[in-house]
């Protein structure tokens, strides 16, 4: 069982019960409804029901026209897939000078051609963008006149597509030339006017092609930021081109089905996953308590699991750059992603103690696998299906042709650590082993501070943190726990000077400002109280250099910096020692070497030359003479767990099944334990996560035994999961959601993704009372979902509280519709703005609220001039209060927002709409009454 929660399958699991693939909402009740009440939803939203919405604001050539918006897509998908390059696909989405209001992930319209270096590599992106997706079409000569709502025909510049220089733009930037077509198509504007549109057909990327990544930086805009940046990867999603991140980019890997040619699946089925794959990953809170940054490291990871060319990557660099973290958090996030190609996730590393900035000292490790080249070998056969009697005694040729079987037979992302723990010649026969055994099924990550031989196109490099991006968020998320005071933009800087940006250096310095400040604080960490922890993270390395290699490292470190031919005279080496000696410490990660002019030029790092240049510091045994040879030359120069032993056993025996794939055999060893031990609620929380091992799940044995063993006192993280995974797969939302309840009231482990997997629950149960009629109940539930999710977004890392924050727009969307079909008359109008200002109280700020409000009083004064001649003066009152919320809502988004230029539509708009209703009121006011009539 996982350990921590699953946040990426959580969130898409949200964003499956809403309009984006099914909705409980009668799609007859919404059709019917009517112009005056149509729900003012995202056009997005609309087209999972086929329909694009009505507005008061739209003009009458809009109103005529009648688009099948499902229809258009799933033709153009058809066309697009034929490669087809014809006047069929113009005729199929353009009416009368007005195109069909629907921009997806294969068609999008552009006014005209922007020759411009940035509009160049604005279109670049994009055809990468379609090609990495599903391919499509972009027309230009079409302009959005109205957002989202009216593309009007106007023609574009006959001459401006220079096909062949965007295929050589392509190649430049991706390497790869795409094969786009285009042609020129007659139309007609609204007006009558013949013009000419460009159609530009883009294919589709071909399966055994990786997704494209730009290799180099994008042209720039007025403020020199690029259209796309190094190393990128970029798709399509619903109208935009978004880079893609983490498990999106192994997903771009496998199987693309258009969405628009398959059949609609059922909401949530397939698509939330909780369990994740078997791992022997150790605590986090041990390895990295929470992980920041690093966005573009674990990105190139995903990357590589994602090319059939290469089985093996290393991390590299110094001590305390996060190499481990890194590894640890992308192993994480592999064992929580769906449809990975690996059964297992096995963490193995040489670590016997690990440094603890905060307390500077070491603490020992939990568990250490390995301590030469061989254990290694058993470690890695231990945990692939073979016997104990095969392994043990194997030889290391025997282990080799195992472990290379093993890893074909079950396919296995291995996580190596802490390899230069080892001998020098060990280190490279571990680096020779990844190289050659990996295979198509597996990958191995490996992390070393010494890069032996390893290839550039397979290592990547570790620096620290950079101080524009990462580094203040890092000292964010140690401030929330070293408690200290809140840094202004000048301290932070300083700091990201002192520790080079490293982690562990950072925090090391950090800790010294609960009782100091931050000069105070650098100043002392530059002295003794940096001592420890820069021969933490650095004194291995040196203790691996050669003698000459030392004896350079201290010459450079106490001239400061110093040349090839300097380094010569000083010490009277020979050339070829200098260059062999430095080559040695650049591989060691100890010096800098910058070029200057073309002379290059050598220098150490500051925390790097505090050690070296420390007394007590052993390098050479002549440092005496030494430092008066560099004086010489500087005048020269005019220069200055505690378990019964039968419950442990019987778990050891079990998981050892588990491991060969013998659950049968394992459920009768826990079932045999639960008799003799009288249920002890591990064995009931290990039998259930057996269960669902089993195949097919059996997830009616697993819900019941975690039930049983959490109700026993078992309040472990693990039959919590497994508790909330049973029940969710069984589709019982209110058994997921007392499951989640109970691991917040326990405070368990990854409390923030509890709370979301509570408001999944919820939105889950919401969904089930609206399909059974009860839509009220359904909107109460929705909302507490998004107030739950609400709560718990500033926990988490800026991008995925991104992708809650959409899958809470998505619960709101949802909301609206219910509601906008629940009601009638003035009641609908209350109900709408109801919701709309609980939106606003729960951080929803979007424009499309406003443009909400404005079909609520739309619908409004509809209803109202309808029945004009019998309005009541309660009625009245309840116009003039509906209006005040209105402006109040209004009002609000005006002062967080004075700068937004769409707010001055929203108020002409508004204005027109109150004088709309002011006028239907005045008319009920002037209509005579029956009893004026009679007295004449």
């Amino acid at each position: 069982m996982k350990r921590q929660p699953d946040k990426k399958a959580v969130a898409k699991a949200v964003s499956s019960i809403f309009v984006e693939k099914e909705t409980p909402v009668d799609v007859g009740v919404v059709a019917n409804s009517g112009a005056g009440t149509m729900p003012n939803v995202d056009p997005q939203r609309l087209e999972a029901f086929g329909m694009v919405p009505t507005n008061a604001a739209c003009g009458p050539a809009e109103r005529q026209q009648d688009w099948s918006v499902e229809e258009i897509k799933k033709k153009v998908s058809e066309l697009a897939n034929q490669g087809r390059l014809s006047s069929d696909v113009l005729n199929l989405i353009c009416k009368d000078g007005v195109c069909a209001p629907v921009e997806f992930e294969l068609l999008d319209y552009k006014e005209d051609f922007d020759n411009s270096p940035y509009g160049k590599g604005k279109l670049i992106l994009r055809v990468v963008s379609f090609f990495n997706s599903f391919g499509g079409y972009l027309i230009f000569g079409v302009r959005e006149t109205e957002s989202e709502l009216r593309f009007d025909v106007v023609g574009a510049n006959p001459v401006g597509l220079d096909v062949e220089s965007i295929k050589a733009s392509i190649k430049e930037y991706t390497g790869e030339r795409i094969q786009i077509s285009a042609m020129s198509l007659d139309a007609v504007r609204a007006d009558g006017i013949l013009v000419k549109l460009w159609l530009l057909h883009i294919p589709q990327r071909p399966q055994s092609t990786p997704p494209l990544h730009f290799l180099k930086d994008g042209p720039g805009n007025d403020r020199k930021k690029p259209v796309f940046t190094r190393d990128s990867v970029y798709c399509r999603r619903a109208d935009e081109c978004v880079e893609a991140k983490g498990p999106r980019i192994l997903d771009l890997n496998g199987e693309r089905k258009n969405p628009y040619l398959e059949q609609s699946n059922t909401p949530l089925t397939g698509l939330f996953r909780v369990n994740r794959i078997h791992h022997n990953l150790p605590d986090r809170n041990f390895i990295c308590p929470r992980f920041v940054g690093r966005d573009a490291v674990v990105n190139t990871l995903w990357r590589w699991l994602g090319d059939d060319l290469s089985y093996v990557r290393v991390l590299a660099g110094e001590g305390g750059l996060g190499k481990s973290s890194i590894a640890y958090e992308f192993a994480e996030r592999v064992s929580e992603t769906p449809n990975v190609p690996f059964e297992q996730v096995v963490w193995l590393t040489a670590k016997e103690r690990q440094f603890k900035a905060f307390d500077d000292q070491y603490v020992r490790v939990p568990e250490r696998h390995y301590t030469s080249y061989e254990e290694l070998l058993v470690a890695m056969c231990t945990r692939l299906p073979f016997t104990t009697n095969e392994v043990e005694g194997a030889s290391v040729t025997e282990l080799k042709r195992m472990l290379k079987r093993g890893l074909v037979e079950t396919p296995s992302l291995l996580i190596v650590d802490d390899v230069d723990s080892l001998t020098a010649e060990e280190q490279r026969q571990v680096l020779e082993l990844g190289m050659m055994l990996g295979s198509n099924n597996s990958r191995i990550l490996l992390t070393t501070r010494y890069n032996q031989s390893f290839s550039n196109d397979n290592v990547i490099k570790l620096s620290g943190f950079y101080l524009a991006e990462e580094f203040p968020l890092y000292l964010e998320a140690l401030r929330e726990r070293l408690q200290f005071p809140e840094l202004s933009a000048s301290e932070i800087e300083k700091i990201h000077a002192t520790s080079g940006g490293s982690p562990l250096f950072a925090e090391s310095l950090l800790r010294l400002l609960r009782w100091h400040n931050v000069s105070d604080a650098i100043a002392q960490w530059k002295g003794d109280r940096g001592a420890a922890v820069r021969a933490a993270a650095l004194k291995r390395e040196i203790e691996l250099l050669s003698p000459e290699a030392q004896r350079i490292l201290l010459t450079v470190a106490l001239l400061g910096e110093a040349s090839t031919v300097e380094l010569c005279e000083v010490l009277g080496y020979p050339g070829e020692i200098i260059e062999g000696g430095l080559s040695e410490l650049v591989s060691l990660f100890l010096v800098a070497a910058p070029a200057l002019a073309s002379v290059p030029r050598f220098r150490i790092p500051d925390n790097t030359r505090r050690l070296v240049v420390d007394p007590t510091s052993t390098l050479v045994t002549d440092r005496a003479r030494l430092e008066r040879d560099i004086l010489a030359f500087r005048k020269k120069d005019e220069r200055t767990p505690n378990r019964d032993r039968r419950v442990a056993a019987a778990i050891s025996q079990a998981a050892s099944f588990v491991r060969i794939g013998d659950i049968n055999s394992a459920l009768a060893t826990i079932k045999d334990a639960r008799r003799k031990t009288q249920d002890h609620y591990d064995l009931l929380s290990y039998q259930a996560t057996l269960h669902l091992k089993e195949v097919p799940p059996q997830t009616a044995s697993a819900r019941t035994l975690a039930r049983k063993a959490y109700t026993a006192g078992c309040r472990k993280a693990e039959v919590l999961e497994c508790w909330f995974e049973a029940e969710w797969m069984e589709e019982n939302y209110i058994g997921a959601l007392e499951a989640a309840e109970a691991a917040l009231a326990n405070k368990s482990s990854g409390m923030q993704d509890w709370v979301v997997r509570k408001s999944a629950a919820l939105a889950s149960k919401a969904s089930d009372q609206a399909r059974t009629g009860s839509v009220g109940n359904a909107v109460t539930t929705m909302c507490e979902a998004s107030e739950v999710l609400r709560q718990g977004l500033s926990h988490f890392r800026r991008d995925d509280a991104a992708e809650l924050e959409s899958r809470q727009a998505d619960m709101h969307d949802q909301i609206w519709l219910w509601t906008s079909v629940e009601e009638q008359g003035l009641g609908r109008t209350v109900a709408q703005l109801d919701v709309l200002e609980k939106f606003w109280r729960l951080g929803d700020i979007r424009i499309t609220n406003l443009r909400r409000m404005l079909s609520a009083m739309d619908g409004m004064a509809s209803n109202l001039n309808r029945g004009f001649s019998s309005i009541s003066g309660a009625q009245k009152n309840l116009c003039s209060q509906i209006l005040s919320r209105g402006e109040t809502l209004l009002g609000s988004r005006r002062r967080r927002f004075p700068s937004d230029s769409r707010h001055k539509a929203i108020e002409t708009s508004w204005e027109a709409l109150r004088t709309r209703v002011d006028d239907i009121l005045a008319r009920s006011d002037s209509r005579p009454t029956a009893n004026q009539v009679l007295n004449g």
